[in-house]
C-alpha cells in the first residue's frame, strides 16, 4: 500500500532542505507519498571472504533489507528520496577473514534529490544526498552499482555526499539571460584516511538570448574554494567564453577561449594557463546529434566528443573528455553510465509521457536487476587531484520481449598533486599503486521476458586495472544468471546464480566465488 502523508518525518538533508522549500510554496503545496518496502534474501557462497585458494569459507548469509521510498512531486517541488538499510546474519557468527577482520555486518544505501521554484522565474534551489559503497583502490572486486559479493571486509568504503545548491536566473529582456549559483557540498568515508571534505562555488553564466538568431554567445566564470582534513586547502578558477555561429539548421560552429587557474601542492608542473577549442556541433535530425572540440589547455592538447543516435528500438552513445578533476567531485557529479538515463532514451518512441516513462524505467531496473550505473568501476578513494582522460559508448537495443545493454569505459589517470596525502589508503610498498592507472570495463546486461510475470537475465562485467607506476595490472570478471518472478503486484521473488573471478585490491592476491541466491521483496 502507498501512505499519503502531509506532514513527513525529516529523512536528512536533502528531506529538510525539501521541507524548508515547501514550505515557501504555499499555494502549490501537494501531498508527500511514503512507500516503505523489504526484501529477505539467502546467499550461500563458497568464498564468502573472497580468500585466495586452499583459504576459501563457504558460507549461509541471510539478509534482511528495509527501505522506503520519500517523493512528492507538483509544479514547484520535484522531491524523491530512495532509501534501503542491508542486515547480513551469518551462520557462522565468528567468521573472520585471512587477516582476521570480521566480515561485513551490513551496508545502506541512499539517494535523494530535490528541485525547488522559490521565487516562480527567479530564485530556485538544486539539492543531492548520497550514501554509496566505493572501492578503496583502482583494483580489486567491482564496488559500484551491485557488488558481486558485500560481505568481504576492506574492500569497500561507505561514501557519503550532500549538496545544497541555490540559484538565481533573470532575463535581459531578449538580449541575455543570466544565472548566479552558489553550491555548497561535503563528501565523507568511513576511513580516517580518505579525508572529509567541503566546497564553496560560485558560478556565473550569461548568455545571448533570443535576439541573437545567427551568432550567440556565452560567458562562464566558477570558482570553487576546497577544505580537506588530510590534504591541504586547494582552489580552483575557471573562465571561459564561447561564440556560436548559425552556419545552418543542422550545423553550429563554435569557438571558445578562457583560462583555468588550479591552487593545490603540485608536483612541479604548471597549474595554470590560458585554454581554447574549436569545433562545432550537428543535429541531422531530432534522433541524432554529434558535438566535437579540439584545443589546448595547460595540461596539453584537450579533446571533447558526444555523439548520440536512437531508433524506435535502439540507443546509440559515445562520449569523451579530458579534465582536471578529483575523486570527491567524482562522487558529486558521478561520470559513469547512468542507467536511468539510458532506458529512459530507451523507453522514450513506446512512453512518450515522461512520468509513465519514469515509473516503466523504474520498474524495469528492479525487475531485471539492474546497478544505477554501469561500467562502474572507474572510480576508487584518493585525496589528489588528477588529470583524467575517459571514454565512454553505451547502446541498448528493446524488443516485444528482450532488452539488451552493453557500456564499455576506458578511463587514464595521472596524480597531479602531492602523493603524500594518499599514504594512508593503502600504505608499504603499494602507496602509489593508484597513482597513475589505465582502468576499462565492460558490461552487458541481457533481460528476457519469458511472461508478463517472469523474466530472465543475464549480466556479465569484465574490469581491467593497470599501474602505469608499479607494473601491475588485474583482470575481474563476474557473470550472473537470474530469474525473476512477480508473485503479486507488489511481490517479487529473484533466483540467482553467479561466478566471479579477480584479484584483491591490496593483497593482490587471486580469489574465486560461486554463489546462489534466493530473495523475496515486498511493497507496501
Amino acid at each position: 500500500m502507498t501512505i499519503t502523508m502531509a506532514k513527513p518525518r525529516r529523512t536528512g538533508l536533502a528531506a529538510a532542505v525539501g521541507l524548508a522549500a515547501l514550505s515557501l510554496a504555499q499555494p502549490s503545496r501537494a501531498d508527500w507519498t511514503f512507500a516503505p518496502n523489504a526484501s529477505l534474501r539467502e546467499t550461500w557462497t563458497d568464498n564468502v571472504m573472497l580468500a585466495a585458494e586452499g583459504q576459501e569459507r563457504s558460507q549461509f548469509i541471510t539478509e534482511l533489507s528495509p527501505g522506503f521510498v520519500l517523493q512528492n512531486q507538483g509544479p514547484r517541488i520535484d522531491f524523491r528520496a530512495s532509501y534501503n538499510k542491508h542486515f547480513y546474519k551469518y551462520a557462522d557468527e565468528n567468521l573472520r577473514g585471512p587477516n582476521g577482520q570480521n566480515a561485513n555486518s551490513g551496508q545502506q544505501n541512499l539517494q535523494a534529490d530535490l528541485k525547488a521554484k522559490l521565487i516562480s522565474e527567479m530564485l530556485f534551489l538544486d539539492s543531492t544526498a548520497s550514501i554509496t559503497e566505493q572501492g578503496v583502490s583502482a583494483f580489486g572486486p567491482n564496488v559500484g552499482g551491485t557488488p558481486a559479493n558485500p560481505f568481504a571486509p576492506g574492500i569497500s568504503s561507505e561514501i557519503k555526499t550532500w549538496r545544497v545548491s541555490p540559484y538565481l536566473l533573470h532575463r535581459f529582456g531578449s538580449q541575455a539571460n543570466a544565472e548566479l549559483r552558489y553550491a555548497r557540498d561535503r563528501v565523507s568515508s568511513d576511513r580516517s584516511d580518505f579525508g572529509t571534505s567541503t566546497s564553496d562555488q560560485v558560478t556565473l553564466n550569461l548568455a545571448s538570448g533570443s535576439a541573437y538568431r545567427q551568432i550567440g554567445w556565452n560567458l562562464y566564470y566558477t570558482r570553487q574554494n576546497l577544505d580537506d582534513s588530510i590534504a591541504q586547502s586547494s582552489s580552483s578558477q575557471n573562465m571561459l567564453g564561447t561564440l556560436n555561429y548559425l552556419y545552418s539548421p543542422q550545423l553550429t560552429l563554435t569557438v571558445t577561449g578562457g583560462y583555468d587557474k588550479y591552487d593545490y601542492q603540485s608536483l612541479g608542473g604548471v597549474t595554470k594557463g590560458k585554454n581554447w577549442s574549436v569545433g562545432g556541433s550537428w543535429r541531422p535530425s531530432g534522433r541524432t546529434s554529434v558535438q566535437l572540440n579540439v584545443g589546448k589547455r595547460y595540461f596539453g592538447d584537450s579533446y571533447f566528443l558526444s555523439a548520440n543516435h536512437r531508433t524506435r528500438t535502439s540507443v546509440w552513445s559515445l562520449t569523451y573528455s579530458d579534465a582536471v578533476t578529483t575523486t570527491r567531485s567524482q562522487f558529486q557529479l558521478p561520470s559513469a553510465v547512468n542507467t536511468f538515463a539510458l532506458l529512459d532514451q530507451l523507453f522514450q518512441a513506446q512512453i512518450p509521457d515522461a512520468a509513465a516513462r519514469r515509473q516503466a524505467v523504474e520498474a524495469y531496473i528492479i525487475a531485471a536487476g539492474l546497478p544505477p550505473s554501469l561500467a562502474n568501476s572507474i572510480n576508487y578513494l584518493s585525496n589528489r587531484y588528477m588529470l583524467q582522460k575517459q571514454l565512454q559508448a553505451t547502446a541498448a537495443f528493446n524488443s516485444a520481449r528482450g532488452t539488451l545493454v552493453l557500456a564499455l569505459v576506458s578511463s587514464r589517470r595521472n596524480g597531479l598533486s602531492l602523493l603524500d596525502v594518499d599514504a594512508g589508503l593503502l600504505g608499504g610498498s603499494t602507496n602509489t599503486l593508484n597513482d597513475n592507472t589505465r582502468q576499462s570495463g565492460a558490461t552487458a546486461t541481457f533481460n528476457w521476458r519469458l511472461s508478463p510475470r517472469t523474466g530472465l537475465n543475464l549480466t556479465g562485467t569484465v574490469n581491467r586495472s593497470e599501474s602505469l607506476t608499479q607494473d601491475r595490472s588485474d583482470n575481474n570478471r563476474s557473470i550472473r544468471l537470474s530469474l525473476t518472478r512477480q508473485f503479486a503486484r507488489k511481490v517479487n521473488g529473484n533466483l540467482e546464480v553467479r561466478r566471479v573471478k579477480g584479484v584483491t585490491a591490496v593483497a593482490g592476491r587471486d580469489y574465486t566465488e560461486n554463489a546462489i541466491s534466493a530473495s523475496v521483496s515486498k511493497q507496501f
